[in-house]
């Protein structure tokens, strides 16, 4: 699994999280690598640099609810875009 992070292989730096149409935030885990280096390109064309660091499936479940954050698995080839909301927010 890969998750975006503030710092380059570093999930203390700070993970990014969406806001869903809740207010809710929501931690995307990429399946694939490739999906994720789409979904950064999308935020970096906003202005927001990201890394996308490896994470295995029981930090990523402790992490969120560490966090209480829900989380969505991104499945190989599956499309996504940053809400325009969440990405104004985090400018």
């Amino acid at each position: 699994m890969y998750i975006l992070t503030q710092k380059e292989d570093s999930l203390d730096s700070g993970v990014y999280a969406g806001l869903d149409d809740d207010g809710d935030y929501i931690v995307q885990f990429f399946v694939d690598k490739d999906d994720a280096i789409t979904y950064t390109t999308l935020l970096e064309a906003v202005g927001q640099t990201l890394f996308i660091t490896q994470t295995d499936t029981d930090t990523m479940s402790k992490l969120c609810s560490v966090l209480g954050y829900a989380y969505n698995i991104i499945q190989p080839g599956e499309i996504i875009f940053p809400r325009l909301e969440t990405m104004m927010n985090d400018l």
